[in-house]
């Protein structure tokens, strides 16, 4: 008996521990430190996409909504959705310095993190859980990393952030909350395609969970909100490209087909397309010894698209070719015939060999599915870094990996024991989910879950505070 009520005394403990506000407030002020050093200790890294989005948004101040801007017409891009350039552009054009993206990410990360404390309370979180959240964040650098790059990790972990917030907050929407919503999915999904179906699944799955309760009319809404947000890009296609599409030409054919031969070819630096390195993971999918046939296949695999779409190139993509010296960060960007073309094929081939190779498929996308969670150490980067470099990394892995951890083990026991409520929390699974599932077919980067990591966050911490305070029915507060 002894040992039950010590047991019990020591999760009081944690949870009053936790409740103080002067534990909140220190956290709170631990996380803003972190915050800032993460920011000085990276603002010399550059990452490479970082010019492509920046050429885009100098090219709509330009006219143009080409990489390729300073050629001329005739170089529509093929490459992005326009979101994340827009939101560039407009920034420079109101303060005339690409820096000033990074100070409205520094804002916008607060009002994200700012909206999963309040989403907390909302779903029936105290003091203790927001605290809770707070140190979970704590060494999760890989988060405030991208306020000082030009990405779309932080305005879309903004963005969902809110839209998780208006959900939870107007249990029974109106007209005003559904258009919020669908204006902030529409621009999360300008940011990142991958979203495209998401409000449709937001949508079917209310519909099953919440039957009658549903907010049909106002969810209807939401998608025709939606739908206008993402046509007029399929209009721009149509017009510079003769193709209605809502995506860029470059789709999911391109990824797809890299996301198959990654796991092949570790070491290799592909020369082709994106001229994608594929690192040495800790775990291998295939015999050292068949990686220079895979190698050998991959090649004659190009060669033999490339014997097909290479006779669509045209002088524009000569011209384009010639002027890199003086746009030398630029993707390239083909024809449309020519885009089209190559993203078909490689689509094709992509499918075929996905089924075909039923077993690496298999087992290589599991991995992928915990790596997009779990920062990896590559093995080449490792082994050649120093003392201080292999602890980055050792910690990147180690931190994220704990995190993941927590959550896979502790979430489903706390739905198991009915301390945290389905009910209340499916739209932060979704998100989830979503995010997981989506990007399995295409190559692998843990930031494509940056924009979800609070919301992951905000579970574990409900999950630990309720499973601490044994409350089962705490967060029964607001259903979704």
């Amino acid at each position: 008996m002894g040992k039950v009520g010590g047991d019990s005394t020591w999760k009081e403990r944690a949870v009053e521990l936790l409740g103080s506000r002067r534990v909140f407030i220190s956290l709170l002020i631990l996380n803003v430190v972190v915050t800032l050093f993460v920011m000085w200790a990276s603002r010399t890294i550059i990452l490479s996409d970082t010019w492509s989005y920046l050429g885009l948004a100098e090219g709509i101040l330009n006219g143009r909504y080409s990489m390729w801007w300073q050629l001329g017409e005739g170089y529509p891009d093929t490459f992005r959705t326009p979101g994340y350039p827009l939101f560039i552009a407009a920034i420079l054009w109101l303060f005339g310095n690409w820096h000033a993206v990074l100070v409205v990410q520094f804002i916008l990360y607060g009002l994200g993190l700012w909206l999963a404390l309040r989403t907390i309370d909302l779903l029936g979180g105290d003091r203790a859980t927001r605290s809770l959240f707070l140190l979970l964040l704590l060494p999760l650098v890989n988060v405030p990393f991208y306020i000082v790059q030009l990405y779309a990790e932080i305005p879309v972990l903004a963005a969902i952030g809110l839209a998780v917030y208006l959900a939870v907050r107007h249990r029974n929407w109106n007209w005003k909350v559904a258009i919020a919503i669908g204006l902030l999915l529409g621009f999360v999904f300008q940011c990142r395609p991958v979203f495209l179906l998401f409000p449709l699944a937001y949508v079917t799955l209310s519909w099953v969970i919440d039957r009658g309760a549903s907010n049909v009319r106002h969810q209807l809404l939401m998608l025709v909100v939606f739908a206008l947000t993402v046509v007029p890009f399929g209009i721009w296609n149509k017009v510079n490209h003769g193709v209605f599409k809502v995506t860029p030409l470059q789709g999911a054919g391109s990824y797809m087909h890299l996301g198959y031969w990654s796991g092949k070819m570790p070491g290799y630096t592909d020369r082709f397309y994106l001229r994608n390195f594929n690192a040495e993971e800790v775990i291998h999918f295939t015999p050292p010894d068949s990686i220079p046939a895979n190698i050998r296949e991959y090649e004659q695999e190009w060669s033999n698209i490339k014997a097909r779409i290479d006779p669509l190139l045209t002088s524009k993509d000569t011209a384009m070719w010639d002027g890199r010296p003086r746009v030398h960060h630029a993707e390239p960007t083909y024809n449309t015939a020519y885009t089209i073309m190559r993203d078909k094929l490689l689509l094709e081939k992509a499918v075929e060999h996905y089924w075909s190779d039923p077993w690496y498929t298999l087992a290589f996308k599991s991995y992928s599915a915990v790596r997009l969670w779990v920062i990896g150490i590559q093995l080449g980067e490792y082994q050649s870094a120093g003392f201080m470099g292999k602890m980055k990394m050792l910690y990147a892995t180690i931190s994220t990996g704990v995190l993941f951890l927590l959550f896979i083990v502790l979430v489903p026991l706390a739905y198991l024991r009915r301390v945290l409520s389905f009910r209340s929390t499916w739209l932060i699974l979704l998100y989830l989910a979503y995010s997981t599932f989506i990007h399995l077919p295409f190559t692998i980067q843990s930031r494509y879950t940056v924009p979800v990591r609070l919301l992951m966050l905000i579970l574990i911490a409900l999950a630990i505070t309720g499973l601490l305070s044994g409350q089962g029915k705490r967060h029964e507060v607001n259903q979704i």
